[in-house]
């Protein structure tokens, strides 16, 4: 867990979670439906955090489908019903091959730089032939390129305290796909405008205090942190990439 940028033990962890899903989880619903999920599809989810889109996948495979569930902490999903959690790394831990019809992950390869591809490889091959594979992730790209000194100096000094991450790998991750040998691959992107004020600025905001403590410490980010709250704000958030492969039949 040293490695990665946000701590499950952090009081308000579950609450920034819970405020993803809130703006993040309709276009990746959309993703899914868009794959045809169903009953019957046996699904896995990989970092499954808070796990809302693992509940979403146990309810759209209702009644005879499987939904496991893995994240490095699986404290917010262990007493899921319908749902096999599993504390694993997809780096490292085994997951039965040939098995899945859908694998998707949300927030998870920019953590692991330069080991995006073998993750995305250790996926494929939990799938069955002609299983789906979709992943999305954000680039921090418009934040930083802001042209409000006060935003982009917030989310560099952000983007700093995150050393295990890359938020600008998200730019490849059709490359990406493509090197892991999957077929059928489409990529698109959910941009956003942050109104301060509003639940994307406040994950926003718990996303930076989070992380607080690593930050430099000549990092002025009051002035960004207030941009967050005043409502007459509007600046670039994440452009959430999202893209979608097949394990070749």
């Amino acid at each position: 867990m040293k490695e990665y940028g946000f701590d499950p033990a952090w009081p308000d962890e579950r609450r920034r979670l819970a405020l993803l899903e809130r703006c993040w989880d309709p276009p990746t619903i959309a993703n899914l439906k868009r794959a045809g999920v169903g009953p019957g599809w046996r699904c896995l989810e990989v970092g499954a955090g808070n796990g809302s889109i693992a509940r979403w996948l146990r309810d759209a495979v209702h009644p005879n489908g499987r939904v496991v569930a893995v994240d490095l902490d699986t404290r917010f999903i262990a007493n899921e019903p319908g749902i096999e959690a599993r504390q694993a790394n997809i780096l490292r831990d085994e997951i039965e091959p040939d098995t899945f019809d859908l694998v998707h992950c949300r927030a998870l390869l920019h953590h692991l730089p330069g080991n995006e591809v073998a993750a995305l490889k250790r996926m494929k091959a939990t799938l069955r032939l002609g299983g789906y594979l979709i992943a999305e992730e954000p680039y921090s790209g418009p934040l930083i390129g802001s042209r409000t000194p006060a935003w982009a100096a917030l989310w560099q000094a952000f983007v700093t305290a995150m050393p295990h991450a890359d938020y600008v790998w998200p730019l490849g991750i059709g490359s990406a796909f493509h090197a892991a040998g999957l077929t059928d691959i489409e990529v698109s992107g959910t941009a956003s405008i942050v109104q301060g004020g509003t639940p994307e600025a406040e994950f926003l905001r718990l996303s930076v205090e989070a992380v607080r403590s690593r930050l430099a410490p000549n990092a002025d980010i009051e002035p960004g942190i207030r941009l967050l709250r005043d409502p007459n704000s509007f600046e670039p958030g994440f452009v959430v990439y999202h893209a979608s492969g097949r394990k070749a039949q």
